[in-house]
């Protein structure tokens, strides 16, 4: 029995090189790795970093940028569409509460200053009783009507801002008339309406929309009192029907009719007709209508001929 050993110094030298060459090649690579990580996390997070930057540059005199939304199909793009939507609130509550603030001091600082007027006049002299209660029956109606602009500006406040839907309820917009109807034949004694409803109406469930009831009948008392407060005979017709599973209400009246030209901007706040300036009022009545419809999901039109009247038409969707 033979035993040879010997040392295979040729092999153990290729092992060793072998070694220093493997430890190389693992830290040049976990270099390479590192860095073209970076480089591809750096791009694939710049979108990101662009949509941040763009959203640090929205402040309040710029609520109407908006940031990209890239191609519009990857989350990236799903990101970009929540931080517009999130921006479109923002900036509509911000202009309600700056028109609020502007509508309330344009509104209110007239009749303030006509009360401090009358005030600082009776007081710079000594009067007789019948002039001091001449002044104060003055200052009441002006204290009444400060009072109705505040209550419309609220609503208008109201109505400008997002309602969240969880308070609306069932009404029937029939009683909601009735109660309208009452209010502004309460309020003027000279005031005519005349309700009228379409023979096709059998089921109260067509009359039955899904809203805030205080504001609807808002909405419909402006209209009546619009109507009657330009007719002649101070009367408003008002015709109910269903069509397309919605309730359309139609007022009418005899009226002065409004110019064609003036027709787009009647829904502005705080506009009158060049028409109309004969008459009192404050021009809040219309765009809150406006506004109220469109809160709840209708649609408010206009038909008017001058000196032959004018219909102001509500659609309103049905409950279902």
């Amino acid at each position: 029995m033979v035993f040879a050993a010997a040392t295979d110094i040729y092999g153990f030298g290729k092992l060793k090189r072998l070694r220093i060459i493997l430890v190389i090649v693992f830290i040049i690579s976990l270099i390479i790795v590192f860095f073209l990580g970076r480089f591809f996390a750096s791009r694939a997070l710049n979108p990101i970093s662009d949509i941040m930057s763009q959203v640090d540059a929205i402040g309040v005199s710029n609520l109407d940028a908006r940031v990209l939304e890239g191609n519009g199909k990857d989350e990236l793009a799903r990101l970009g569409q929540t931080f517009n939507n999130m921006l479109e609130r923002i900036e509509i509550a911000f202009k309600t509460q700056k028109n609020f603030i502007a509508n309330a001091s344009h509104e209110l600082r007239t009749p303030l200053t006509v009360i401090t007027g009358q005030l600082e006049v009776i007081l710079m002299n000594a009067r007789k009783n019948e002039e001091y209660r001449k002044t104060i029956i003055s200052v009441l109606e002006d204290i009444k009507n400060l009072n109705q602009i505040s209550n419309r500006l609220l609503l208008l406040a109201q109505a400008s801002s997002e309602f969240p839907e969880a308070d609306f309820t069932l009404v029937r917009i029939d009683d909601v008339l009735w109660q309208a109807r009452k209010e502004i034949m309460k309020r003027h004694d000279n005031y005519r309406v005349h309700v009228n409803f379409s023979d096709s109406i059998d089921d109260e469930r067509t009359l039955t929309v899904k809203g805030n009831e205080l504001l609807l009948k808002t909405a419909l008392s402006n209209l009546m009192d619009n109507a009657c407060k330009y007719s002649e005979n101070h009367t408003s017709e008002v015709y109910i029907h269903n069509e397309n599973s919605q309730v359309v209400m139609n007022f009418s009246d005899k009226g002065r009719g409004i110019p064609e030209e003036e027709m787009p901007m009647i829904f502005q706040p705080f506009y009158r007709a060049s028409n109309a300036v004969d008459v009192k009022g404050h021009g809040i009545g219309l765009s809150l209508v406006e506004k109220i419809m469109v809160l709840h999901k209708g649609q408010i039109s206009v038909e008017s001929e001058i000196m032959n009247g004018t219909d102001f038409i509500l659609f309103l969707p049905v409950n279902t």
